[in-house]
């Protein structure tokens, strides 16, 4: 059974990961590197700064 205290827990670590996520894209982006992403359910290198974009509009 899912508990108010597993939900917790749950969201938190979304946050944690996607936070992460950020701050690692951030680098990539200032370091003008690429990033693997999953478009339409294929692998597709674009820029970390385009995907910093895409992230900022989702």
């Amino acid at each position: 059974m899912v508990t108010k205290e597993t939900l917790r827990i749950a969201f938190r670590a979304k946050e944690c990961l996607r936070k992460a996520v950020r701050e690692e894209l951030k680098r990539k982006a200032l370091l003008g590197q690429y990033v693997i992403i999953n478009r339409n359910g294929k692998a597709c290198r674009v820029l970390a700064k385009e995907a910093l974009k895409i992230t900022k509009a989702g």
